[in-house]
């Protein structure tokens, strides 16, 4: 008995879960890569979209293959069977993300002096707006999960959720316009998505945030997301004179006005959740 507790100890430890994690992401990289090679149709307006679906693709296969085939998880613990139910729990991560973003442009208006600015007649420009914004909605798209699950049943929920914020703001730090208060910001939207993740809307809840909170900054005020900049015909934003409020070139995520809705929409998933799990013991 001794023996078999302590196998089972060291196949949940940190370093089988890394290495579980790199076969997830080197499989993951690979099929997306080859994906991107099938040749499409050269229009410019479509790399993002074209190269997000590919890495939905990718990483998609890289969660069936490591995480349910060898791997030996469950949908549920993938995060794929939530208990708000897939469509429901998609749309409700794609409101909450896109009332948050919203939130931070209008506080960047208010409390930062930002604008967001009408081009020209919406009448004439409608169609031009329209084939511009449906490929960069498409390359909104993300996929998470599979190395979030194995690391929190490996060292804890908190643990892990610091971990992969940690990673998520590592990973922006070569973003063009980054700062130190932008990759804090990254962070905490990091821990804002782990815990859409471990809530009852898990992970078509944390896709959809995700997916709301860059397409509602993209397509509904043309600002930066993440240093990145998507000018569209119809809209301009342009950042005003205090940085630490909107976050200047990088777009509202480097700014203070992120770090107020990502603290209170993390406050708020974590209630949810504990809600949910109280009323499950109750049951």
């Amino acid at each position: 008995m001794t023996a078999r507790v302590s196998f089972a100890r060291r196949a949940r430890g940190p370093a089988v879960a890394v290495a579980w994690i790199v076969a997830f992401t080197v499989l993951g990289a690979a099929a997306s890569y080859g994906v991107t090679k099938v040749p499409l149709h050269p229009d410019p307006r479509w790399w993002l979209a074209w190269s997000s679906v590919a890495t939905v693709l990718g990483f998609g296969l890289a969660t069936w293959i490591v995480g349910r085939v060898l791997d030996h998880r469950s949908w549920e613990a993938l995060g794929w069977r939530p208990r708000t139910g897939v469509p429901r729990g998609l749309l409700l991560g794609i409101g909450a993300g896109a009332v948050m973003a919203a939130t931070a442009v209008v506080l960047a208006v208010a409390g930062g002096r930002a604008a967001v600015t009408a081009r020209g007649a919406w009448a004439a420009i409608g169609w031009t707006w329209t084939t511009a914004a449906v490929p960069l909605g498409v390359g909104f798209l993300m996929c998470r999960g599979y190395p979030l699950r194995r690391l929190a049943d490996a060292v804890g929920t908190g643990p892990a959720t610091a971990i992969v914020g940690l990673g998520f703001a590592l990973a922006h730090l070569g973003n063009p316009n980054a700062t130190a208060f932008s990759t804090v910001n990254v962070g905490l939207a990091g821990v804002w998505l782990a815990a859409a993740f471990f809530s009852p809307g898990a992970m078509p809840l944390a896709w959809g945030a995700h997916f709301g909170w860059n397409a509602t900054l993209a397509l509904g005020f043309a600002a930066p997301v993440s240093g990145y900049a998507f000018p569209l015909p119809a809209l301009e934003y342009r950042p005003g004179p205090h940085q630490w409020i909107d976050g200047g070139a990088f777009g509202p995520e480097g700014g203070i006005v992120a770090t107020l809705v990502t603290l209170a929409g993390t406050a708020g998933l974590v209630a949810w959740s504990r809600r949910a799990r109280g009323a499950e013991a109750a049951s």
